[in-house]
């Protein structure tokens, strides 16, 4: 019985570290496709209150970012910029180009912007910013 434990073991391994670099080996832009709900966030230095919250939802589908707050939707144009430190995300809407930045962890996603002209956040600190906006995400399965 012993014989057979050791090569089920083995294959439950390289299983795991497969699956495990199977998610590394993914690009941020194959990362934040889905749907995301909005968990916190603020907007100029003001918090979202609860109701607001639960009623916003963001999804990435390919490079178009698609708000949705109860039965209002919008679409921007989404690049992000992973190369950059912190990692870039610029929104294109009316043709206008908004800059933020974001950090994107498994299923959380973080994302601070300012207004169309504001220079690139550096930080996730939105008294750094006045002007911006911060949101808080969990990936919704």
């Amino acid at each position: 019985m012993r014989m057979l434990e050791l090569p089920i073991a083995i294959s439950v391994c390289v299983l795991v570290v497969s699956v495990e670099a199977e998610e590394k080996a993914m690009t941020d832009e194959q990362q934040i496709q889905g749907t995301w709900q909005l968990v916190a966030g603020e907007r100029h230095g003001k918090a979202f209150s609860d109701e607001l919250v639960k009623e916003i939802t963001l999804s990435f589908t390919k490079d178009v970012l698609t708000t949705k707050n109860k039965d209002r939707e919008s679409n921007a144009k989404f690049r992000l910029r992973p190369e950059t430190a912190p990692k870039g995300i610029d929104l294109t809407m009316d043709g206008s180009v908004g800059e933020g930045i974001y950090a994107l962890e498994g299923d959380d996603l973080k994302i601070i912007h300012g207004e169309v002209g504001d220079p690139r956040p550096t930080k996730f600190d939105p008294k750094a910013w006045p002007t911006s906006s911060l949101l808080i995400l969990k990936r919704r399965r």
